[in-house]
């Protein structure tokens, strides 16, 4: 299993110390707060699904509405909703 620190970049200009506590907060060595960890879950390989059903949506409209093609993508695109979410999205900064 694995950690992510949520909240939390990449220390820039040196290492960073950290205490990681039993609740999953994590703070640097001054006792300042810093992100919070959480579990990651066992998982196979991690993906950006929202990117993949965008492309996945603008194949389909190569296809004529009620074709077998546009099925398919239709099909594919639940595939893709109902795909289950390891680490939740952020937005970027």
């Amino acid at each position: 299993m694995s950690i992510l620190i949520e909240g939390m970049n990449m220390p820039k200009g040196g290492p960073m110390i950290v205490a990681i506590r039993p609740d999953g907060m994590v703070e640097d060595v001054m006792g300042c707060y810093v992100g919070k960890a959480i579990s990651v879950p066992p998982h196979g390989r991690l993906g950006d699904l929202d990117r993949l059903a965008k492309e996945v949506k603008d194949m389909a409209k190569e296809f004529p509405p009620d074709s077998i093609g546009a099925e398919r993508y239709r099909l594919f695109m639940e595939f893709i909703k109902t795909a289950p979410t390891i680490i939740p999205a952020e937005e970027e900064k």
